[in-house]
This record gives C-alpha cells, structure tokens and sequence, in this order.
C-alpha cells in the first residue's frame, strides 16, 4: 500500500515533497553524512573556504579577504551580548543562582545600591 502524498500548492513545503517523492529508504544500510565538496566525503573547513573564495562575484557574496577578519574581537561581542542580556556574574545574578547570600549583594562602593549590571556600568558613580 502507498502511502498518499498530500498536495501542496507551491511553496517551500510543495518543493520538499517534490524532493522526497523519489527517495527509497535502505533500512538494510547504515545511516552517514556525506561531504560533497571533498572526494573523500569528509567535511574539511580548506573544502568550504576554497568553495567560498572560489565563487562568482555576486551581489551578495562576502568579500574573500574580510572572510577572517573581524572589526571586533570575539571577546568584547561575548561581553556586549551578556551585558544586554543581563548574564554577566554580577552579586545580583550570584544571589538569584543561590551563589551568594543576601547581604553579599550590595556595591562594593559603599553607596547602598544592589550591584546589577545596569547598576555596575551606569549608575554607579565609584565604577
């Protein structure tokens, strides 16, 4: 018995069963990943960078030469992307993750403020 293909008007899900109306399952082979750009099917990051670099210009193509080179260190993106989301291991987050007790999270300033983030780089007039 076949199974019933449902019909699907255009769109990204009419193309993938156009893709997978042919497909035979080997349930008798066992299962791999198959890297096309290398004879040897491996993935190999020399196999991307040669296809990357290797393209057509194109109006959206990336420019080879910016490909490994960054305006910012990874680090200081790290540090930005915890900062806005409140992740760095200030006294407030350390007491919420039950680090710290209660009377460790005020400024270390003296100035009374539980020391947040938000606190930490913009309130505080000591930091």
């Amino acid at each position: 018995m076949e199974a019933e293909v449902v019909r699907v008007g255009g769109g990204v899900v009419g193309d993938l069963i156009l893709l997978l109306q042919n497909v035979n399952l080997q349930v008798d082979k066992a299962d791999r990943w198959r890297w096309a750009l290398e004879s040897t099917h491996t993935f190999s990051v020399r196999s991307v960078y040669k296809y990357l670099t290797h393209q057509p210009p194109s109006v959206s193509s990336v420019d080879a030469s910016s490909l490994w080179h960054k305006d910012v260190p990874l680090k200081v993106v790290l540090f930005g992307w915890r900062l806005l989301r409140d992740r760095l291991p200030s006294k407030d987050n350390l007491f919420w993750r039950g680090v710290i007790d209660q009377a460790s999270r005020q400024c270390v300033s003296g100035c009374g403020s539980l020391k947040t983030s938000n606190h930490l780089f913009l309130h505080c007039n000591l930091f």
